[in-house]
C-alpha cells in the first residue's frame, strides 16, 4: 500500500466509526423517547396491582397491552393529556376525558365534556355520572378497561 491508500482506508475507517456512534446514539435516544411515552403508573407486564385498579382490555392506538393496569387513587382524571392521572395516549380519548373518585363503598365516574363519550357497560354517561362496583367496562373513546376492587 502506498501513503495515498493508507490515508484513504484510514478516514475511510474514522468515517464508519462516526457513521455507527451516531447511529448507536439515535437508536439509545429513541429507545428513551418510546420508554418516556408510557405512563408511568403502567406496571411491567407479569406485575400484579394490589387494590383498586383499571385493566385495560381494548387499547386501540395507546402503545399499551392488554391487561396493562392503572392503580387508582382517591379521585384521578382520565385523559390523553399528560397532566392526567390516567393516561391513555389515543387520538379518540379526549384531553381531560373523565374522572374516577373513591364514593362510599365504589367508585364514581363522571364524563368531563369529551368528545367521543364515555360508556359504562356499553351505556353513556354523562357529567352526573355513574356509581360503580366493580367489574365494569369502561370506555374511553375507543379504549375499554375493566374495574377491579
Amino acid at each position: 500500500m502506498n501513503g495515498d491508500t493508507e490515508l484513504l482506508a484510514l478516514r475511510l475507517a474514522l468515517l464508519a466509526i462516526i457513521f455507527a456512534f451516531v447511529l448507536a446514539a439515535s437508536l439509545s435516544m429513541l429507545t428513551g423517547l418510546r420508554r418516556a411515552a408510557v405512563p408511568r403508573n403502567v406496571p411491567s407486564p407479569g406485575r400484579r396491582s394490589t387494590g383498586p385498579r383499571l385493566v385495560l382490555e381494548g387499547v386501540a392506538r395507546t402503545g399499551m397491552r392488554p391487561g396493562d393496569s392503572f392503580a387508582l387513587a382517591a379521585t384521578m382524571s382520565i385523559g390523553r393529556d399528560a397532566s392526567s392521572g390516567i393516561l391513555l395516549p389515543d387520538p379518540s380519548v379526549s384531553g381531560h376525558h373523565a374522572t374516577i373518585q373513591q364514593s362510599g363503598g365504589g367508585w364514581k365516574l363522571t364524563d368531563s365534556g369529551s368528545t367521543n363519550g364515555t360508556l359504562v357497560d356499553g351505556v353513556a354517561i354523562d357529567r352526573r355520572g355513574a356509581l360503580l362496583r366493580g367489574g365494569e367496562l369502561l370506555t374511553f373513546g375507543a379504549v375499554s378497561l375493566r374495574l377491579h376492587l
